[in-house]
């Protein structure tokens, strides 16, 4: 990282930047032509889960090169100069994550991995685990689920 000052060295801090992230953006490359889908996910133990259609570019191209990389950023703010424009900057914090995707083909694997996006996304599942989410087995047939753990992650943060 060229700005030491910035870089986030504490997993536990990148940790809860993924764990508030509404969403995240994550990169492939097919024959030297980049690709960039912002998408939903769940994370647990070092790893972010995924789930989309069965088919698609980004099924065509992870197939082909499971490698990835995911950016994060949390908490944006802009900060205005009105007198000087080339002081306007911006506050924020960033997690990149590199990995490699894994299609999930288990059903109890991929069922658990469903979970944990859920719980992401819905507070009061989260906070009551002992409920039963129940998903719908043409459902799960329709889904591809993904898990990409995590290889190696940097932070950034920017006040």
């Amino acid at each position: 990282m060229r700005r030491k000052d910035k870089e986030i060295k504490n997993d536990s801090e990148m940790y809860e930047i993924i764990r508030q992230a509404l969403y995240c953006n994550i990169a492939m490359c097919k024959n030297n032509h980049p690709y960039i889908v912002p998408m939903n996910f769940g994370f647990y133990d070092e790893t972010i889960y995924l789930h989309s259609a069965k088919e698609g570019l980004k099924i065509d191209i992870l197939k082909d090169n499971p490698q990835v990389c995911i950016g994060i950023v949390q908490d944006v703010k802009i900060k205005n100069n009105p007198d000087i424009v080339c002081k306007t900057g911006t506050n924020y914090n960033s997690v990149t994550i590199f990995g490699k995707a894994e299609f999930l083909s288990d059903e109890k694997e991929k069922i658990k991995a469903l979970k944990c996006i859920v719980e992401h996304y819905n507070q009061d599942i989260a906070q009551a685990k002992e409920k039963k989410i129940n998903f719908d087995k043409d459902v799960l047939n329709k889904l591809t689920v993904l898990k990409i753990k995590i290889e190696k992650i940097t932070g950034k943060q920017s006040v």
